[in-house]
Parts: C-alpha cells; structure tokens; sequence
C-alpha cells in the first residue's frame, strides 16, 4: 500500500511572518532535536508509522529552502515489502561492489554497519532530484548547476529533524545504484 504523499511544492505564503526570534524553549526545542538526530540503520520497530504522522514529516521536507523556490524534490512513500525486498538486493549487489573497492582492513568495519534496515523497517522513503524540472537555467543555477542536489540535500535534512521529533528513526541509505531504483520504483528518468 503506498500512501499519497504531497509531492507538490510549497505553497509561497502571501504574507510572510515577520522574522521575529523564538522563544527560549522553542529555540532549546529545535537546537534538542538538531543535537539528538542519529542515523538509525538496524534497529526500527516494525510498527507502522501513522498516516497523519508521515504527512506532517514530508511536509516538513517540503518546507525545505531550495534555491530558486525549484524545490526538485520527490517522495516516493514504500510500504510494500516486496518492493523493499528489491532494493535491498539492489542494496546487497551495490555493497559487494563497494567492499570489494576498499582496502582489506576495512572490509570487515564496513560489513559491521548494520545496514539492513530497508527490510526491517515498516516503510522506507525513495527521494528523488528532478534536475531537469526548471530546466539548467533556472533561478540561481546558471553559476551553480547543482544547487537542485543541494535543495533536495535541505529537504533531506528537514525530513530527518521532523521524523526525530516525532519519535520516527531515519536511516540514510545511499549505498545504490540509480538505475535499480529506477526499475524498481519505476522512476523516469528526466
């Protein structure tokens, strides 16, 4: 079952809040939450993350700063645990790959980080980078062309940080290939 993310950009607010400061502990909240952020990558509960839960996490990301307002970013939501079985042998083809290109010493600190987790976890979040949305001239990329990895890079973050205060564990997997995701998740490729 995937679950309709809002996949569509923020919406610009009409009339922007004045930049005022937070109060003590809404500041002490979010320097909390920044400092307690930890990569989560064997230990998940199988208990599924609530609908309204997961909403409020990517709407967050949503709100992300990107350059230009491009906002690049894509959500694909995967509960389905055949679909997660795939990427985790995707995962598996790309870790004996990237095993065999370390050093021998390091070999068995790399098989000890536990990275199993797009299994085990009761969903996993693909996020994709449309690098061609607003084309390569779009609003602050003629002179940084990868401003829109950068963007997607924030909304990432933001992710992350509202899943932390939600009790919610993040994991970032970045150990495969495009292509596999891309036939797995049947993502185009523009």
């Amino acid at each position: 079952m995937a679950i309709e993310a809002p996949n569509k950009p923020a919406e610009k607010p009409a009339d922007l809040a004045p930049a005022a400061a937070f109060s003590e502990a809404e500041r002490a909240a979010i320097y909390r939450v920044i400092h307690a952020r930890r990569d989560v990558r064997d230990e998940f509960l199988p208990d599924d993350v609530p609908r309204d839960v997961l909403l409020r996490i990517l709407d967050a990301a949503h709100h992300a700063p990107s350059v230009g307002f491009m906002q690049p970013w894509n959500f694909i939501v995967i509960r389905n645990a055949e679909k997660r079985r795939a990427a985790y042998a995707a995962f598996q083809r790309a870790c004996e790959a990237e095993e065999q290109a370390l050093e021998p010493e390091r070999r068995s600190h790399y098989r000890s980080l536990k990275l199993q987790g797009i299994v085990k976890a009761p969903l996993n979040i693909c996020v994709t980078c449309d690098r061609a949305r607003f084309g390569a001239t779009g609003l602050g990329r003629t002179q940084q062309p990868d401003t829109d990895i950068l963007s997607t890079a924030c909304a990432v973050q933001n992710l992350w940080l509202a899943a932390r205060a939600e009790g919610v564990g993040v994991g970032w997997v970045s150990i495969v290939r495009d292509a596999d995701l891309r036939q797995i998740f049947k993502i185009p490729k523009e």
